[in-house]
């Protein structure tokens, strides 16, 4: 049977309802789905890890969520190619972060559809794409652009976007209770007052390492653990913070901002990666040994290197 596969961004709601609509589309036309989760920054590595899974089963490929940061999009250009050049697979991309004019022509001038829209959200885009008369599919679109616009006027929208920023739940099962139209049940409830009952704690712990940076006369946050981003910013926003870092172990960083005069993208295109004005990410790099440090002792190298792109990019 033929199989659809769905690269999304694996780190939020807006992604996986994306991936969810995928397979409610999937199942509608009749063919077999996969799911494979990614990040921006290393977008380049999952698609590669995808060809190895192409086979003449795979009709359609469909990327949701994830946008190209400048310095791959030579390296996610010529996979695309070769996945065009050797397989008949349509490709399509819905995505709406900030894209270079010079990604878009060289993607769209690859891919079967490439829609990059910022005033809707991934799930959107896929949604009026693929399934736009299907109820199930818009409700699913609301839900995740009210928690990517950190609307929030849903508490299911709220709910999930927890249990999904701390891995609570199997991304694939919740892919599949998602795309059945089940916004919310019983297992989903255990899971969110777990989540509730060591949120505390989690947040307790990584406040003990915040660090206050004035920048240019921004008052500047930096938190170095494993956390969530947006349950720290909110917190820190209330305190005044114009922009808020978090730092994790594997030298991941998350950006928020509680100005809304901040755009957070330029800073996070210095750090090799990107989103959107008002939450975006990047990377540190870490070597194994940064690793080592950061999570055995708590020494977080290389934060200057964040702490020069914000001085740089603020005015």
């Amino acid at each position: 049977m033929a199989k659809i596969i769905s690269l999304t961004h694996g780190k939020d709601l807006d992604g996986i309802a994306s991936a969810a609509i995928v397979l409610r589309y999937a199942s509608k036309i009749g063919k077999d789905f996969e799911v494979l989760f990614s990040e921006p920054q290393t977008l380049h590595d999952a698609l590669t890890k995808l060809v190895h899974v192409l086979n003449k089963d795979v009709s359609e490929i469909v990327i949701s969520d994830l946008g190209l940061n400048r310095r791959i999009v030579d390296l996610v250009a010529e996979i695309l190619k070769n996945i065009k050049d050797n397989y008949n697979v349509k490709i399509r991309w819905f995505d709406h972060h900030l894209w270079s004019d010079e990604a878009k022509n060289k993607i769209g001038k690859i891919i079967d559809e490439l829609v990059v829209n910022e005033r809707f959200c991934g799930a959107e885009l896929v949604q009026r794409s693929l399934l736009p008369d299907d109820a199930v599919a818009a409700k699913l679109a609301l839900l995740a652009r009210d928690a990517d616009f950190w609307i929030f006027s849903n508490e299911i929208s709220k709910k999930l976007s927890k249990i999904i920023s701390y891995r609570e739940v199997p991304l694939k099962n919740l892919v599949e209770t998602l795309s059945k139209g089940t916004f919310w049940n019983k297992d989903l409830e255990r899971k969110f007052k777990e989540v509730l009952s060591k949120e505390k704690e989690v947040v307790d712990k990584c406040l003990e390492t915040l660090e206050t940076h004035i920048i240019k006369g921004f008052k500047v946050a930096l938190v170095k653990g494993k956390i969530p981003a947006g349950e720290i910013a909110e917190l820190l926003a209330k305190k005044g913070y114009d922009v808020i870092v978090v730092i994790s172990p594997e030298g991941k960083v998350s950006l928020r901002r509680g100005n809304s005069r901040i755009n957070l993208v330029p800073i996070a295109e210095k750090l090799n990666g990107g989103g959107h004005p008002f939450a975006a990410g990047g990377t540190l790099n870490y070597g194994w040994f940064d690793k080592f440090l950061a999570k055995n002792f708590g020494i977080y190298r290389k934060k200057e290197i964040v702490l020069k792109a914000i001085s740089e990019v603020l005015p």
